[in-house]
């Protein structure tokens, strides 16, 4: 089994996998070529990792969830605004009834903000939208593959 912070970015890829605007353009990394054919397309990787509690036995971890989403050109907005609701829409509609997300691995879930810029200085010139969402986990101490 892997640390539940890979389970947790595995089932967010699989959630944000075959949204109607990005497709299957979704690359696991804050790195990846942008090309057209990359674009619009949507980075997912691991932003930093907080410490939010613990007891003894168990601590609560906060890891941000960093989603870019890329677009061609400079008339972004639209695209960027549908990009926003698929991802919003994919990962809130995966809460189970106990509340939490991504198959449990994770106790709650905070839209954290967004910004978005245009880059012309590259052979492609395209807005990119940088999406952050905090997940709140919790393992017990000593073993980081099971979440609690």
């Amino acid at each position: 089994m892997a640390h539940v912070r890979k389970q947790i970015f595995d089932r967010v890829e699989t959630l944000l996998t075959g949204l109607g605007t990005t497709g299957s353009r979704i690359y696991r990394s804050a790195v990846h070529p942008l090309t057209s054919v990359t674009m619009p397309g949507i980075f997912v990787y691991c932003g930093p990792e907080r410490l939010k509690g613990g007891t003894r036995n168990a601590t609560t971890k906060e890891v941000d969830i960093a989603i870019d989403a890329y677009v061609e050109g400079d008339t972004y907005d639209d695209t960027f605004a549908q990009i926003q609701a698929e991802i919003e829409a994919a990962l809130y509609g995966d809460m189970d009834d106990d509340g939490r997300f991504f198959n449990g691995l994770a106790t709650n879930l905070v839209y954290a903000g967004s910004d978005s810029h245009y880059v012309d200085t590259t052979t492609v010139a395209h807005g990119i939208m940088e999406i952050v969402y905090q997940c709140e986990y919790q393992t017990e101490n000593g073993d980081a593959e099971t979440a609690l």
